[in-house]
């Protein structure tokens, strides 16, 4: 009376009996055609029941069920033939063995369906946890990321202050080398002195030896000129013992021609006197002329007397003119003489004190030529230490740089990588959501197929108790029954149920396999970005260990390089006190 029949497509290769149901083939079993009905009636939506009736009659639903199965071989040729009602009972509990597969198949769908919506919302708990897992990650990356910045901008600066400090250190290598040499020239400098001194030393010994010669002549010059001074002065007594005999004989000479010319002009007075007396007489004129002759004689006698005293005088003043300009010329060299002495013994003096002193410097300038050969022997060690200290801070400099750029790559690299990590965890984010409302069509679907499942449960069972109720019946009773009472499902609204559920399944796995494998490359990420991260931080922690011991190197030059200082400073103070002492001796010296 009542049939189930499910409408299917002409050569249709998904149908339940192809797709998971066993095959039954024979003359017996339903061929899936179309009927006119179906190609000109509209596609019933998923879920809807058809309640039309399936067939016109009896000879549609026999032919119907006539053709073979298989869908590949041709169609045979339909022989229309007038079925008994064991044929048709056969055919019913045939359709209604069908229907239990179909049911059984629909049953293992829907658990299959709840074990995959089980399973997605498994899935989907476990990507929300790993997307939570992953937002924690990336936060935590993103944390690590920044401090890592942070430590290298910490640490350019550190490198940028090492830098600044390191040409400092080298700018004072290079004031430390200058000092070398201002110190070798200061040195080559005191040699020069030293040889000067020493040749200064040798001229002033030369220049004594001569002094001592000059002196020596001298000396004897002097001796003899003392003893010539000695004999003028003996022969200026003597000159002057003579002069004043010869001015006193000159004087009584002069008394004596005084006396005879008084004695004279007595005579010529007494003559005078008797010329008046024997003015008579004839010899007056006779004694006249004896007198006036003899008075002529003796004014000749007179005269040449003055001339020879004048002439005795003139000589005599001249000698003693001649003695007393000899008296002062040897008067003048004694004073000369005397003060060439003087300043020959202030010579000998300064000589000596020259070579008491050029000594002394000599002493002092080998002291602080052995001092300074030491404190280049030490400079130069020294510097040999710094500038190999230098050499290596080069290397570690220029292992620094590299370390720098590598870290600024990594950092890079890590940022970029950061960056792609919040695009991947961006994209998953939009793939979850994407899945999520996948999962809640895919459960809205499922509870439409579920509420389906359950009308054709429903409906099967309604079917098969009326197939059973109707199995004793006859072909008119079969035929009196209307085909509104009739409950029909669509093969296409299965087929598409089916492929629904098929394609969300796939699709669920798909996005589930695709997320896991998303969720295993970013946690190979994560691990890959952990360890460059505790690499990057194993180097900075190499880079501030190398930078402290740049930094300490660095002190240890400082200390020596104040040492040399402090040495080169406390040897040109003590040059200079020397140099201050020397010449403070010198001009007490030069005082006294």
């Amino acid at each position: 009376m009542f049939g189930f029949s499910i409408r299917t497509r002409q050569n249709a290769t998904n149908s339940p009996s192809a797709v998971g149901t066993p095959k039954t083939v024979g003359l017996g079993s339903p061929k899936t055609t179309e009927t006119p009905r179906s190609l000109s009636s509209p596609r019933a939506e998923v879920g809807e029941i058809d309640t039309r009736a399936p067939f016109q009659s009896v000879k549609a639903a026999v032919s119907l069920f006539g053709e073979v199965a298989s869908p590949k071989a041709a169609p045979p040729l339909v022989v229309k033939k007038f079925k008994t009602a064991e044929e048709r009972v056969l055919e019913k509990e045939t359709q209604l063995h069908l229907t239990l597969k179909e049911l059984d198949y629909f049953k293992q769908l829907l658990r299959s369906a709840d074990a995959t919506k089980i399973q997605a919302q498994r899935e989907l708990q476990l990507q929300g946890q790993k997307l939570q897992r992953i937002e924690l990650n990336s936060s935590k990356n993103v944390a690590k990321t920044s401090k890592a910045q942070i430590d290298v901008d910490s640490w350019k600066q550190d490198v940028d202050s090492e830098r600044e400090q390191y040409k400092a250190s080298a700018a004072e290598l290079i004031a430390a080398k200058q000092e070398l040499t201002s110190i070798r020239q200061d040195f080559d400098k005191a040699l020069e002195i030293k040889l000067a001194s020493f040749q200064e030393a040798a001229d002033a010994q030369h220049a004594t030896k001569v002094y001592k010669e000059r002196f020596n002549e001298l000396s004897k010059e002097i001796a003899t000129m003392r003893e010539t001074l000695s004999q003028v002065k003996v022969a200026t007594r003597q000159a002057q013992e003579e002069q004043a005999k010869s001015i006193s004989d000159k004087e009584a000479c002069l008394q004596s021609h005084r006396t005879a010319m008084a004695e004279v002009e007595r005579k010529i007075l007494w003559l005078k006197e008797e010329e008046f007396e024997f003015e008579l007489s004839g010899n007056l004129e006779e004694k006249l002329e004896e007198t006036t002759e003899a008075i002529q004689v003796l004014r000749e006698q007179l005269t040449n007397v003055r001339e020879s005293d004048l002439e005795s005088i003139r000589a005599v003043n001249s000698e003693l003119e001649d003695a007393k300009n000899a008296l002062e010329t040897v008067l003048r060299e004694e004073r000369s003489l005397r003060s060439l002495v003087d300043s020959l013994q202030r010579e000998l003096g300064e000589v000596r004190r020259d070579l008491l002193e050029m000594k002394r410097n000599e002493a002092q300038s080998e002291s602080a030529a052995e001092n300074l050969r030491v404190e280049l022997e030490t400079s130069k060690v020294e510097l040999q230490e710094a500038l190999a200290a230098e050499r290596k801070r080069g290397d570690n400099c220029d292992d620094m740089c590299l370390t720098i750029r590598q870290l600024l790559s990594e950092t890079e690299n890590a940022r970029r990588e950061a960056e792609e990590m919040k695009k991947s965890t961006e994209e998953l984010k939009q793939e979850a959501e994407i899945a999520r409302n996948a999962a809640e069509e895919i459960e809205k679907e499922l509870q439409v197929a579920l509420k389906e499942a359950e009308e054709a449960k429903a409906m099967a069972k309604l079917a098969s108790d009326q197939i059973h109720t109707s199995s004793c019946s006859d072909d008119a009773h079969a035929r009196k029954s209307d085909s509104k009472d009739k409950i029909k499902l669509s093969v296409e609204d299965y087929k598409s149920l089916s492929r629904k559920a098929k394609d969300s399944e796939n699709l669920a796995e798909e996005k589930v396999e695709e997320a896991m494998a998303e969720v295993e490359a970013s946690n190979a990420r994560e691990k890959e970005t952990v360890k460059r991260l505790e690499e990057s931080l194993k180097e900075m922690e190499n880079i501030k260990a190398a930078t402290e011991d740049a930094l300490k190197k660095a002190e240890m030059d400082d200390t020596a390089k104040q040492v040399v200082e402090g040495e080169l400073q406390k040897w040109r103070q003590h040059t200079q006190q020397n140099e201050v002492g020397e010449t403070s001796n010198s001009r007490e010296e030069s005082e006294v």
